[in-house]
């Protein structure tokens, strides 16, 4: 059984893997604070099929309590495909009754309201996820050098209160 899951877009246009690297070190920092997470580059092979990994990811999302998403400006052009898996992740979590929490990274400029500005982001690219945003309540950070402990800490604080 599995405290949290995580997800982020494996690849970013430019073909680096930043969103694997940011993953593992968030799964990483999470068990240091005594969290249990499912990231599928540690559950799963490289060479699992479609099947396979939708199939382990949504056995993974029914047994876990909350869940992460971690999105970097460019991660969003996929949605633009109804059949993208992380896409899939996104509506996943938006339609389930779990507390998720979306941790932005590599922002040029934070703002203040980080729910708002998601939906308009969103906006660009699918009106259907950004409707499932605005029709419930997440929990959106950007996260920086500066703050990373503070909010993987605040996420394990929050999650708790909200899940019991």
């Amino acid at each position: 059984s599995y405290t949290c899951i995580i997800f982020y877009r494996w690849y970013t246009r430019d073909g680096k893997n930043r969103g694997r690297v940011m993953a593992r070190t968030v799964a990483r920092t999470l068990e240091t604070m005594g969290v249990t997470v499912w990231l599928d580059q540690q559950q799963m092979s490289r060479q699992a099929t479609r099947e396979q990994v939708i199939t382990g990811i949504h056995k993974a999302f029914q047994r876990v309590q909350y869940v992460i998403i971690l999105a970097a400006p460019g991660d969003w052009d996929r949605f633009v495909n109804e059949d993208d898996i992380h896409r899939w992740e996104w509506e996943m979590s938006l339609k389930s009754r779990k507390p998720v929490w979306v941790l932005q990274y590599e922002t040029i400029c934070p703002r203040l309201d980080l729910q708002t500005n998601l939906v308009h982001e969103l906006l660009l690219f699918s009106d259907f996820l950004a409707d499932l945003v605005l029709k419930r309540s997440i929990e959106v950070r950007s996260l920086t050098t500066e703050n990373f402990y503070d909010v993987l800490e605040e996420i394990t604080k929050g999650a708790c209160t909200k899940t019991l």
